[in-house]
């Protein structure tokens, strides 16, 4: 029995290290301005900007994938303290469902969907865009964001995928782990009980953007996990389980090849904890039609020299759309057969402008 409760222990701790420790980390991440950088909220041109990203990962290997929605909002809503500045705010939603590591016990052919762990974030951020000369060509931008989000799974049951089922009834282990639960927690007996964790968390970032002619440089660094909020569901009084402060860096140099053709390498390297991933990837831009304003996209990158990324999209006016896969070259493969997961993704970025007032025009009647 003791044995069954460390083995539990073990597979909740596999979920925080990939959900918290690792937190949220995608291929296509140039989708999800605000969550690579807060410093990124009203950092574009145009009057404001919506995103969105889907992913699923690990479908290939475990019925239960890592399936992640991330929406998110952001404006230069105000000029700053001087006219050439200007202050962005953003906004984000992440949706983490159907999550969670799978464990078959033998002779089970069902898992209980109650193992999944789902998380849900809310966040909001403040941006102040500090140019470093009246033409706005070099830009220093700070950053703050504010996270609110919830943790949960249902109580253990002793026929989950959790636990290797050696009895009929739920036995006294399974009981004691689920009434020592924190918030949330409850008597142990009833398997759809929820047990939930509020999370809270600041982060802030810096971005440098020097705009040119024909390129455009990005270079940012980020932090979170400021105040280290406590992650642990269990009720402890020796110690608590607490959040990694994580460091990520990133950049691009957007370049422009001719009339058609622009390329666009980048890198993104992210570490929080035991959890670190270096993302480097190009992309080129093609401008198909230049009269309906339609171009297509493609690129290719690496992530950890574990997994090639293919990417491809097409942006027409304001509206761009793009598709992330995951080619698995690690030693995943022989149970993914390459499939790491993919990921679909869109932004449209619009522009409000004022009206001209033309001033009225009096004919002289002697002409």
């Amino acid at each position: 029995m003791r044995f069954k409760i460390l083995h539990i222990v073990l597979l909740i701790s596999c979920l925080n290290v990939y959900l918290i420790g690792q937190d949220l980390h995608f291929s296509y991440y140039q989708f999800t301005p605000l969550n690579v950088n807060p410093a990124n909220a009203g950092a574009f041109s145009g009057s404001y900007r919506v995103s969105g990203i889907f992913s699923d990962k690990q479908a290939a290997i475990t019925p239960r994938p890592f399936r992640t929605l991330t929406v998110s909002a952001d404006a230069p809503i105000i000029r700053g303290i001087r006219k050439q500045d200007w202050i962005g705010v953003g906004v984000q939603a992440d949706i983490i469902g159907s999550s969670g590591g799978s464990l078959t016990p033998p002779n089970e052919t069902t898992i209980n969907p109650s193992a999944l762990q789902t998380m849900t974030f809310i966040k909001a951020g403040l941006a102040y865009h500090l140019s470093l000369d009246k033409k706005q060509t070099n830009i220093l931008t700070l950053g703050i964001q504010y996270s609110s989000g919830n943790r949960g799974y249902n109580m253990l049951t002793q026929n989950d995928a959790r636990v290797f089922p050696q009895a009929k009834e739920i036995d006294k282990d399974i009981q004691e782990f689920n009434s020592n639960q924190g918030q949330g927690g409850g008597s142990g007996t009833d398997p759809n009980e929820r047990i939930s964790l509020g999370l809270k968390d600041w982060s802030s970032g810096i971005l440098f953007n020097a705009r040119r002619k024909n390129s455009d440089l990005k270079l940012g660094i980020a932090l979170e996990g400021l105040f280290a909020p406590v992650v642990s569901f269990v009720k402890t009084v020796d110690s608590t389980e607490n959040k990694y402060r994580g460091i990520n860096f990133h950049g691009e140099y957007d370049m422009t090849i001719n009339k058609r053709v622009n390329i666009i390498p980048g890198f993104y390297y992210y570490n929080l904890g035991p959890a670190t991933a270096f993302n480097v990837n190009t992309h080129a831009t093609y401008q198909l039609d230049p009269e309906k304003d339609l171009k297509l996209t493609a690129g290719l990158g690496t992530r950890n020299l574990r997994a090639i990324i293919f990417y491809a999209g097409a942006i027409i006016k304001d509206i761009k759309v793009g598709f992330a896969f995951d080619m698995d070259i690690s030693t995943a493969v022989l149970g993914s057969n390459n499939v790491g997961g993919f990921e679909l993704c869109a932004s449209y970025m619009g522009k409000i402008y004022k009206k001209p007032k033309p001033k009225p025009v009096i004919f002289c009647p002697r002409l």
